[in-house]
């Protein structure tokens, strides 16, 4: 018989407060409702967490942090660049297909952030672009740095897209499509002899 680890309170908190921000919108819940989908009454939830807005804020700062030290990392550790874009491909799909609520949250709900907070969490998304930035401006000589960004801000905003979408495929084939679909945005050349318009 396999035994269960108890989630913290807190964690439970954060879980069902991106479920629920995610599936019905951050004004649409109240502090009642996340405390009886983990389990506690309403007023219990201020053992954790002041506002609903500092549950926002946790859970916006949760996934910023895991991606902007995860992208760090890669680029720390491998010396060449389309290993690099692989890993951050791979950094970013996984993250898409197993926090779907939280990336949810992450894109639609930081409007309702203070500004102080949206602000800080801007900042730190930029750095997590500049992350990608670094990597495929080495394998895109025939881009130039505006046209890098460009195709690096569409294809994550591709991928957080899929938080929206419901999925008709498993977990791990919605990986694969995910991954494969980035990486021939990433790379994809333009066709020789011929000018953008």
């Amino acid at each position: 018989m396999t035994s269960t680890v108890p989630v913290p309170r807190r964690e439970r908190l954060l879980e069902e407060a991106a479920r629920l921000f995610s599936t019905r919108g951050f004004h649409a819940v109240g502090i009642d409702d996340i405390g009886a989908a983990a389990g506690i009454s309403g007023p219990g939830v201020y053992r954790h967490f002041a506002s609903k807005q500092a549950l926002l804020e946790a859970l916006c700062d949760r996934a910023m942090t895991r991606m902007l030290d995860g992208a760090r990392q890669i680029n720390a550790a491998e010396d060449d660049p389309y290993s690099a874009l692989q890993a951050l491909v791979d950094l970013h799909v996984a993250f898409t297909v197993s926090e779907r609520p939280l990336i949810g949250v992450w894109v639609r709900e930081a409007r309702s952030l203070s500004d102080d907070v949206r602000r800080s969490l801007r900042n730190r998304m930029r750095a997590y672009e500049q992350q990608w930035l670094q990597v495929l401006s080495l394998l895109r000589d025939d881009l130039t740095a505006d046209e890098v960004a460009v195709v690096t801000g569409s294809t994550l905003a591709m991928l957080n897209g899929t938080a929206f979408a419901s999925p008709v495929v498993g977990p791990d084939e919605l990986a694969r499509h995910l991954r494969r679909m980035a990486l021939a945005a990433l790379l994809a050349r333009r066709t020789p002899g011929r000018r953008p318009s």
